[in-house]
């Protein structure tokens, strides 16, 4: 066998990439690369049992030259009986290199589909240098430092440890014509700027870099997997039970003090995650804007039109921008209704009504509740959660005194960064029951009870 077919079929075992049986479709433009990968496939796939086929694409830019690259890889399969699968595309106004690739794959995908096939496609080592210069030089992460995998999908990269010159001196010892694509040798696209200027630069300086960068991004690709791995438990941990009351009604919410104590490459990675499922193309690009976002903990970055990422009472949304809080400047209110919601200073706060005689007649830890609830009955006048006002006015229960909240605060020690942020239950001016005090006195329980009411106030943490 020669050199070049070992040192593939190598790679294939390798990364497990083809079995006994497999229906390979090649995508087959007629260039060195794919004529290479065509070739091999087809003086292997009798020992290996495999289905060779083949598809082309003609991406309609290039007038004669591509319907003659089309008549070529016509004849090439012909003169195997290889199957082959043609599509011409009709380019839109200003067509470019990215159009090509979506198409391309989705021509692709829809063929691996219909035969039950995977793809092979003709990425060599130097491509993958390529592209993980070009990932880097527009600001990419760990995933596209990752490069072109082997294995992705249906697709399979059979020559990813080649560099061109292995496969031009292939063909040439096999015979094996190609065909040359004039719009690789213009600078007109990025990649090809890199190809033939960047690329032989960094050869010259330190001989084998494209080697060197391509074992870099298989690094890469093992770091890019962990992360991507711990962002997603990361997320998972973040997440705040869907019964939160949200603005919007936005479905899923993130404790943001959880995403924000996060090392800085899975927050980075899991901010990626959210931004990608809302607006993929702006992947990467919006993350420092998110995650200063974050470092404030509040405010709002829109990611593509009609949707933000928004930090608000403590929880990280993805959706339509919420609506100012409603009120006074600066203020926050919420219905005193059963429910679980988020409130200033990452607290939830939950509101539970209890049959009164159930509970006293509960087991001993249950019972102790007891002092932090109140008759459901005694309140009245429609009373709102909010934050701290000028002359709110609270009686603590047992102490039989009526105090300014805000002395009490300074009693009681607490922080003066925290004031502010602390919801109590309030009617008018009187504060009926306060996050860390509990009710007001007059409100417990008595023997005419029958409903009881319990608030209680947490860490969002503590509820991940």
């Amino acid at each position: 066998m020669d050199e070049f077919e070992a040192r593939a079929g190598a790679y294939i075992s390798q990364h497990q990439m083809l079995q006994k049986g497999d229906t390979v479709i090649v995508a087959l433009s007629g260039g060195a690369d794919s004529m290479a990968l065509f070739h091999f496939l087809f003086s292997v796939q009798n020992v290996w049992g495999l289905r060779l086929r083949a598809a082309h694409v003609n991406h309609g830019l290039r007038g004669a030259a591509a319907d003659g690259d089309a008549a070529f890889v016509r004849a090439q399969c012909a003169a195997r009986g290889v199957p082959l699968d043609e599509t011409l595309l009709s380019p839109p106004q200003n067509a470019g290199e990215e159009w090509g690739r979506q198409e391309r794959y989705a021509f692709f995908a829809r063929l691996a589909q219909a035969h039950g096939a995977k793809v092979a496609t003709a990425h060599t080592c130097s491509d993958n240098a390529e592209t993980v210069l070009f990932n880097l030089a527009r600001g990419s992460a760990a995933r596209g430092a990752a490069g072109i995998p082997p294995v992705r999908g249906p697709y399979v990269r059979p020559l990813l440890w080649a560099q061109r010159a292995d496969v031009l001196a292939y063909l040439a010892r096999c015979g094996v014509p190609h065909v040359t694509d004039a719009t690789n040798d213009t600078d007109a696209y990025a990649r090809n700027r890199i190809r033939h200027g960047v690329l032989p630069a960094l050869e010259r300086a330190h001989p084998g870099a494209a080697r060197s960068i391509t074992r870099f991004a298989a690094e890469m690709s093992a770091v890019a997997d962990y992360l991507e791995e711990q962002a997603g438990a990361l997320l998972e941990q973040a997440c705040v039970p869907r019964a939160v009351y949200l603005p919007g009604n936005i479905p899923d919410a993130y404790c943001a003090q959880t995403l924000a104590a996060a090392p800085a490459a899975v927050r980075h990675t899991a901010l990626a995650r959210l931004i990608a499922a809302a607006a993929p193309q702006q992947k990467m690009s919006l993350v420092p804007e998110a995650d200063a976002v974050l470092a404030k903990g509040e405010g709002a970055v829109q990611l593509c039109e009609g949707v933000w990422l928004s930090i608000r009472q403590g929880l990280l949304a993805v959706g339509p921008r919420p609506e100012p809080p409603r009120g006074e400047a600066g203020s926050w209110r919420q219905p005193f209704a059963p429910g679980v919601f988020a409130a200033p200073g990452g607290l939830l706060v939950e509101v539970q009504l209890v049959n009164y005689e159930k509970m006293v007649n509960s087991e001993k830890d249950v019972r102790n509740l007891l002092k932090f609830c109140a008759d459901y009955g005694k309140i009245q006048d429609n009373p709102c959660f909010r934050t701290r006002r000028p002359g709110d006015m609270f009686r603590p229960a047992g102490r039989g005194v009526t105090k300014p909240l805000k002395k009490l605060f300074s009693e009681q020690r607490v922080p003066s960064a925290a004031r502010d942020a602390l919801p109590v239950l309030a009617s008018g001016g009187t504060v009926l029951w306060a996050a860390g005090f509990g009710f007001a006195e007059g409100l417990a329980p008595d023997e005419f009870t029958k409903t009881a009411v319990t608030v209680t106030a947490r860490q969002m943490e503590e509820v991940t």
